[in-house]
């Protein structure tokens, strides 16, 4: 088997990461070296270079709302060197050299969550709603069943109509042409990311995916069906999270990036996509539990970033960006084949840069004891700590389990929930049950201890089954940081009355079968049945219309 000996090379540090923010701009002219542009939590956009295994930024965008997408245009022609940024309800396109020059604030009222660019049309996907927009006009819209996970653009033959791949959050991927439907499928293992092969046509509508067990798939549409095919088993693999492109001598490779911090390479049969097998497949552990440091992977992507040669560019959840390049060209280009000027040059800027951070604490330092010794009344606000956190069901016995993702490394958790409740916690931390301090008390006390580093932590529970659950539980959960300021954050989770309900399958629906209908009449409100709904069922449920 062959063995790809990568190593790491850090380049620079951004703010938070969403997934899918992370784009690979096209080379120009003879030199294969490329841009790449990545946006952050913060709103800034930023384009970069590496030159002499350091950033060079190009251009820089002010903070503004937190970017949830980054896109490139997938046209040939002038649109290869616009960059497409989406924050709250707006897309800004910028060119290679960071001008402005378009802003649609469009009229969704949740936060784009995925877009595509082909030519000059925009797709926007927030929430449950598509919106199909040409030359900056609103052309038409669709309304999914759930949220919209991720989307695909392809154009119809011999037309201009554009047609849209879509995963949706109920595990179920359509395809929509011109605001309706034209057909969909169920896909058990939930694919949340897409990715279309390189050498597709325009008017192929086919596409990888990633899915939320960890499977790799298939997907492709020849009318009237859309058929899916599982590549690999998820097994104990993470969550994808992002999905991309790695090109070097042996082929194109599908690179995936998972919850779990690791980074996996698929070698493809790309030239008959018919018969897409698995051919190689290299597993890059980023953090592994004996490291201590785990996050989630964003963005990966393949390109000729830190000089001629292809290697992968990684973003993760903290905003760390580094390749992976081969190690022989890691030696080739070590400290020896750097000029002295350029040497020079970076340990003056890292001086500066160490003087400037050691001045920036000192300043802080003084600010907080001076605020400490006054005695003018005032309230001390520490900073939030930044947590991105989940509740999902799964489908073993009824467990359900809170992922969460800090910035910084967490020192400790602590559960509380006023009923008893079984607990499971992951291998890198210890977890500890309080006995209650009476007999007859349902309180529940847990203290989860994290190891060293550790940024990325799930937990599982569930009721006692002798326990009788009349209404829904209120989970609390703190959590530290291992730094300071010694802040907690706190965290409520609502867990539903019926949690089996997502080990219900759904698929093609048995019309034969007898229906079970219940009808409640009495003065309420839609609000007052969609509030009753989510006390007994898990997972965000879909927005009833007035007339329901």
């Amino acid at each position: 088997m062959m063995e790809y000996d990568l190593s790491r090379i850090d380049y620079t540090l951004c703010g938070i990461t969403y997934p899918d923010t992370l784009k690979i701009l096209p080379s120009t002219g003879e030199k294969r070296q490329q841009k790449f542009a990545i946006g952050d939590k913060n709103g800034i956009l930023q384009c970069l270079s590496i030159r002499d295994e350091e950033p060079c930024i190009h251009f820089k965008t002010l903070p503004g709302k937190p970017i949830t997408c980054v896109h490139l245009a997938l046209s040939s022609g002038m649109n290869t060197d616009k960059i497409f940024a989406a924050s709250g309800n707006e897309v800004k396109g910028y060119t290679r050299k960071g001008k402005l020059f378009c802003a649609i604030e469009t009229s969704v009222s949740e936060t784009i969550t995925s877009m595509c660019v082909i030519g000059n049309d925009i797709i926007i996907c927030s929430g449950r709603s598509i919106s199909y927009y040409k030359d900056l006009r609103e052309m038409n819209s669709y309304m999914c069943e759930d949220r919209v996970l991720d989307v695909a653009a392809f154009t119809a033959p011999n037309s201009t109509r554009v047609r849209l791949l879509l995963l949706i959050a109920n595990k179920g991927a359509i395809v929509v042409e011109s605001g309706h439907l034209v057909t969909r499928m169920f896909v058990r293992s939930g694919p949340s990311r897409l990715a279309v092969p390189l050498t597709s046509r325009s008017t192929e509508i086919c596409a990888y995916y990633g899915a939320a067990d960890g499977s790799i798939g298939f997907l492709t549409y020849n009318e009237p069906d859309l058929k899916s095919q599982c590549l690999v088993d998820g097994h104990e693999l993470g969550p994808v999270t992002c999905l991309g492109w790695f090109t070097n001598h042996l082929g194109s490779h599908l690179s995936v990036g998972r919850h779990d911090g690791s980074i996996q390479l698929y070698l493809l049969n790309v030239d008959n996509v018919d018969d897409t097998r698995l051919s190689y497949s290299y597993t890059y552990v980023l953090y592994n539990h004996l490291q201590f440091c785990g996050e989630p992977v964003t963005s990966v992507n393949g390109g000729c970033i830190g000089g001629e040669e292809y290697e992968l560019l990684v973003a993760t959840f903290s905003g760390r960006i580094f390749g992976l390049r081969s190690r022989n060209l890691l030696e080739s280009a070590g400290v020896n084949s750097i000029p002295a000027d350029a040497l020079v040059s970076r340990r003056a800027k890292l001086e500066h840069e160490v003087a400037r951070l050691e001045k920036q604490t000192a300043n802080e330092r003084d600010k907080y004891q001076k605020s400490t010794r006054s005695l003018q009344s005032g309230v001390s606000v520490p900073p939030l700590l930044d947590v991105e956190y989940e509740l999902t069901g799964t489908t073993k016995k009824g467990w359900l389990e809170a992922r969460f993702i800090s910035a910084v490394p967490l020192d400790m958790l602590f559960i509380y929930c006023s009923n008893q409740m079984e607990v499971h916690t992951d291998n890198v931390a210890v977890l500890n049950i309080c006995p209650p301090q009476d007999e007859h008390s349902s309180d529940l006390l847990a203290t989860v201890r994290c190891q060293s580093g550790t940024k990325r932590l799930w937990i599982r529970l569930r009721p006692l089954h002798e326990a009788v659950v009349t209404g829904s539980t209120k989970v609390l959960v703190y959590l530290l940081p291992a730094g300071a300021p010694r802040v907690a954050r706190k965290l409520t989770f609502q867990f539903p009355v019926l949690p089996y309900y997502t080990q219900h399958e759904g698929g093609k629906l048995d019309e034969k079968r007898s229906w079970c209908e219940l009808k409640v009449t009495g003065k309420f409100s839609v609000a007052e049945v969609t509030s009753w709904l989510s006390e007994a069922l898990t997972g965000n449920l879909p927005r009833p219309s007035n007339n329901q």
